[in-house]
C-alpha cells in the first residue's frame, strides 16, 4: 500500500459568464466573486490547460479555418486557442481572425448579440482545490452520516497525534461498497501504484468506473 497515493478534488470547477462583450478588441476579466478568489495567474494557464473558453454559436460569429464541424446555433463552441489570460490579473483576450485567421474568433458586430461565453475551470490551482495522501497514511474509515464516510488520515502537516479527515459523499446506505472499492485499491501493490483519484468534483472523476457506492462528492 505504499506506492498508493490518493487524490482528493474538493472543489467543484468554477465557472463565469460575459455577456456583451465587444467586437473591437474582445477581452473580459475573471473576478475574485464571480470565478474563484483568487484568479488564475500565469500567461500559460489556458495553453496548460487550466481553464476553457467557450461560446455559443450564433449566426453572426466568425470562426477560423482550424475550427472544424462546427455544431448548430445556440450550442457551445471551444475558442480556448484564440484565448490568452493575462499573468496577474485575470483578463482574458481573443484573438480575432484578422491576427489568426487558423484558431482565431470574431464576436458579432452587434455587441448584444454577443452574450454567452463561458470560462470554466479544468485544473486546481490555488489553496483547498484539491489534495493527496500517501495511502500508508490512512488511519481510519468511519460511518459519519446515512450518505457520508469520513477517511482520516495522518495530518499532512506532520501535527503529532493530529489527524485529517476526508469527508466522502456516496450514494444511501452505500458504506460498505465505497469502502470495498477504496481498500481494493489500497492493498493492491501489483496492479494500483501512483496516483488514484478517489474524488475528483471538479472533474467529476469517481474511483472505479463501476462506482457501485455512487460516489457524489468530496469535502
Amino acid at each position: 500500500m505504499r506506492n498508493t497515493n490518493l487524490y482528493f478534488g474538493l472543489t467543484a470547477a468554477a465557472t463565469q459568464t460575459f455577456d456583451n462583450v465587444a467586437q473591437g478588441t474582445p477581452a473580459f476579466q475573471l473576478t475574485t466573486s464571480g470565478f474563484n478568489n483568487p484568479v488564475p495567474k500565469g500567461e500559460n494557464f489556458i495553453v496548460n490547460g487550466g481553464l476553457k473558453v467557450e461560446v455559443t454559436k450564433i449566426a453572426g460569429y466568425v470562426f477560423g479555418t482550424g475550427y472544424k464541424n462546427l455544431p448548430a446555433n445556440g450550442q457551445l463552441v471551444d475558442i480556448s486557442k484564440a484565448c490568452t489570460i493575462h499573468a496577474t490579473n485575470g483578463t482574458i483576450t481573443v484573438t480575432t481572425t484578422a491576427t489568426d485567421p487558423v484558431n482565431g474568433f470574431d464576436y458579432s458586430g452587434t455587441q448584444a448579440d454577443n452574450d454567452g461565453t463561458i470560462v470554466t475551470q479544468l485544473k486546481p490551482y490555488a489553496t483547498g482545490h484539491g489534495i493527496a495522501y500517501n495511502s500508508s497514511k490512512l488511519v481510519g474509515i468511519a460511518v459519519s452520516g446515512a450518505q457520508t464516510t469520513a477517511l482520516n488520515f495522518v495530518d499532512c502537516g506532520g501535527t503529532l497525534a493530529a489527524k485529517d479527515t476526508v469527508t466522502v459523499t456516496h450514494g444511501s446506505a452505500k458504506h460498505k461498497e465505497f469502502m470495498q472499492e477504496l481498500t481494493d485499491v489500497v492493498a493492491d501493490d501489483d496492479r494500483v501504484s501512483g496516483l488514484v483519484v478517489v474524488r475528483d468534483d471538479m472533474r467529476d472523476i469517481n474511483l472505479t468506473a463501476e462506482n457501485a457506492s455512487e460516489i457524489a462528492s468530496v469535502a
